[in-house]
């Protein structure tokens, strides 16, 4: 099997981080896989955001959580309810990417933009995990307004459509969930 695919297979959602930053070389690979995502017509509409200011991450974090315990989903206000429950898992680093708005496929082409860099990380050694958390903040009615508040501000045009954590998992990595059966139909 080579390396890409073993990559694909052996990528989970870390869940615990150690306190180190991760690599500025490996922050560098990881963000250049991301630009080296496909997008429609090869419009490029992306801007990463990298977060690794810790005091920037606490406060955001306290924004997600709240976002959660405000929420109109039980599952999510039960789990910001629980003790010791953080959004980012204490990882490091956060990424967000946001794409114009004008553009053909800005969510997509995020998106795709974000699975490169998720296994790009697998790859180094680095544990991520997607967290959809500042998406949703801001998608609420003030949600771009509370983030500006506290420094996290998009280019002109852009809207977040994907973000993870990224850093050196302090657990184990987890084996992968049985995959489901009868997910795949062959019209030939």
């Amino acid at each position: 099997m080579n390396e890409t695919i073993q990559s694909i297979l052996k990528r989970r959602s870390i869940r615990a981080y150690q306190p180190g930053q991760i690599d500025e070389k490996d922050l560098q690979e990881i963000l250049n896989a991301g630009q080296y995502a496909p997008t429609a017509m090869g419009e490029q509409p992306w801007h990463f955001t990298v977060i690794q200011n810790p005091d920037l991450l606490s406060r955001l974090q306290e924004i997600c959580k709240q976002g959660f315990l405000n929420s109109d989903n039980e599952a999510l206000r039960e789990i910001a309810k629980r003790d010791g429950f953080l959004v980012f898992y204490q990882a490091p680093t956060l990424i967000i990417v946001s794409g114009h708005k004008i553009a053909i496929t800005p969510l997509q082409d995020s998106v795709l933009a974000m699975e490169n860099m998720l296994l790009a990380a697998t790859s180094l050694g680095i544990g991520s995990c997607w967290v959809h958390s500042p998406i949703t903040v801001y998608a609420s009615p003030e949600g771009p307004e509370t983030l500006k508040s506290i420094g996290l501000d998009f280019p002109e045009g852009h809207v977040p459509y994907a973000a993870a954590v990224f850093g050196y998992s302090s657990l184990p990595v987890p084996k992968a969930a049985p995959r489901k059966q009868d997910t795949i139909t062959y019209i030939r």
